[in-house]
């Protein structure tokens, strides 16, 4: 078979009950945490004007809007959610696809599911299909299609399209056809952070919108190109499917999560930050000068004066400077207020970002930091090799759960926060997923 029938044939066959323990606890991992970062997200200036926009251009429906109580239809609702879930950039991520899956393939599959009234386990089978083909069609570009062309929106589509057609009962012609309007009318754009003062935020929220938009119209029979993943100029095709369908390698296994409110290729310099004002009891005003040797892409988030929140989530002085000041970086951290603080701007200053081609050599497997603060006369030295929150130096069930209640409680309450992450835990065991979806409102 081509490298599309095996991987429409890995989506279609792919069964909730062959699904191993470890899978799904994974999943509903994903779930909690990607549902208490969009909530928390709707409250942004970027998702609220992308809400706004939508009632005036999608009609009306009954598709859950996270965080409102007008609902929209599945292809205005995964577009509205998927911008909450992309707006503090604390979702998910996956390390070689370098980018963002769980933002795409997370509304996509909650809005067809709510649609098609969708078991639990349904809903996490398209969860784990979505997943994969997407870090693989990421994972799996040739040079030219990958080097320095990150965002996220150039290969998120397809895990819309795969989680969305296997909730819609896709035969393989259908998601074949799927497969090939998502990849003909997908985003295309350069690069994640060309300008990252901007709310396309890598065109997650578009790419998500334009992936359940091709399920949906393979569902009445639109013909999309049946063989979009056998461009041998775009796809070293054995990569693509190497591996597919094992139980123990599964994409959303290998899921990171962010314990900072700010771009992932900051996290492993965060790290080293916090470590060294611990482990030393440095203290803010002692430190002189603050010294990243890291991997050549972190070269790009050299901003000293971030001219907004977004623009502030994308600057690696500014996440240092904010990390060292508070012990941590939340949504409140990286707000307009602190944005103009010139206490944290000019302790931004004090950061200097150079290339180590040890380092460099890594990437994108691994985004290493090694960080030197020098105070008291001296240099205080640490390295990070795997960033809080990757699967080898994972966030545990309690550090996770401790994230959602923290984004969520101040929108929608204690008591109603913890039914919700009860509710997402019980996905497995759910009839269906309105449980979930009655308390995202």
């Amino acid at each position: 078979m081509s490298a599309t029938q095996d991987l429409v044939s890995f989506v279609c066959q792919l069964e909730p009950h062959t699904l191993p323990e470890p899978v799904l606890r994974q999943t509903t991992r994903c779930v909690l945490d990607l549902l208490g970062v969009a909530l928390a997200g709707a409250h942004t200036p970027l998702a609220e004007i992308s809400a706004r926009w939508a009632r005036t251009q999608f009609a009306p429906g009954t598709i859950t809007v996270i965080g409102a109580r007008d609902a929209l239809g599945v292809v205005g609702a995964t577009w509205v959610n998927g911008s909450s879930a992309s707006a503090l950039d604390l979702d998910d991520g996956n390390r070689l696809a370098m980018g963002h899956p769980g933002a795409n393939v997370i509304p996509a599959a909650l809005a067809v599911a709510e649609q098609t009234g969708a078991s639990g386990a349904e809903f996490l089978a398209a969860l784990v299909a979505g997943y994969d083909v997407a870090v693989r069609a990421s994972a799996a570009r040739v040079p030219w299609y990958k080097d320095k062309m990150y965002s996220t929106g150039i290969w998120g589509g397809f895990g819309a399209t795969a989680a969305a057609g296997k909730l819609l009962g896709f035969d393989p012609a259908m998601m074949q056809s799927a497969f090939g309007t998502v990849g003909s009318h997908g985003a295309f754009p350069p690069g994640g952070l060309q300008a990252n003062h901007a709310m396309v935020k890598e065109v997650i929220a578009w790419s998500g919108m334009t992936g359940v938009s091709a399920a949906l119209l393979a569902h009445q029979n639109f013909l999309g190109p049946a063989d979009f993943f056998d461009y041998t100029e775009r796809w070293d095709t054995a990569a693509l499917v190497a591996g597919l369908g094992d139980p123990h390698d599964y994409a959303i296994l290998k899921t990171y999560f962010k314990p900072y409110a700010v771009c992932r290729w900051a996290h492993a310099a965060v790290d080293a930050v916090l470590e060294l004002k611990r482990r030393y009891a440095l203290h803010v005003a002692e430190i002189e000068t603050i010294q990243v040797e890291t991997f050549w892409e972190v070269t790009r988030l050299v901003n000293y004066a971030p001219s907004n929140t977004i623009a502030a989530q994308f600057s690696i002085p500014f996440a240092l400077a904010v990390a060292l000041m508070y012990d941590r970086i939340t949504p409140a951290e990286v707000s307009d207020a602190r944005v103009r603080d010139p206490a944290i701007l000019g302790l931004a200053r004090k950061v200097h970002v150079s290339v180590d081609d040890a380092l460099n050599r890594q990437f994108p497997a691994k985004t290493m930091a090694r960080v030197t603060l020098g105070a008291r006369g001296e240099n205080f030295r640490t390295t990070v090799e795997y960033p809080r929150g990757n699967p080898e130096n994972p966030l545990s069930d309690a550090e996770l759960h401790a994230k959602f209640y923290a984004l969520t409680q101040a929108v929608i309450g204690t008591e109603r926060s913890e039914r919700l992450a009860a509710a997402i835990l019980d996905l497995p065991h759910a009839k269906n997923i309105s449980a979930v979806t009655a308390l995202l409102v």
